[in-house]
């Protein structure tokens, strides 16, 4: 369904996981970390190439990073970079 979309809309869908849709507050510390798992775990299922999945692994990095889980951060952003380079993105 979300591939059939323009990017108006597919843009604010993304939004969802930066900000509150209520007060449009970005999110931060353990919350973004939250959010960055619920994504990640929503797109996970997607192609490895896909580019969705890929934002989604790297909104996971950095919500575990500014949440100061830094080796988990570190072990995510290392696997997304292996996956850039396996596909040569």
């Amino acid at each position: 369904e979300e591939n059939n979309l323009d990017g108006k809309v597919k843009s604010q869908r993304w939004d969802r996981w930066y900000s509150c849709g209520l007060c449009e507050q970005r999110y931060h510390g353990v919350v973004w970390c939250a959010m960055g798992w619920a994504c990640w775990k929503t797109y996970l299922g997607r192609p490895e190439k896909d580019v969705v999945r890929l934002s989604a692994m790297a909104l996971l990095g950095n919500g575990l990073s500014v949440a100061e889980h830094y080796e988990a951060a570190l072990t995510v952003q290392e696997a997304e970079l292996s996956l850039k380079r396996r596909h040569g993105a």
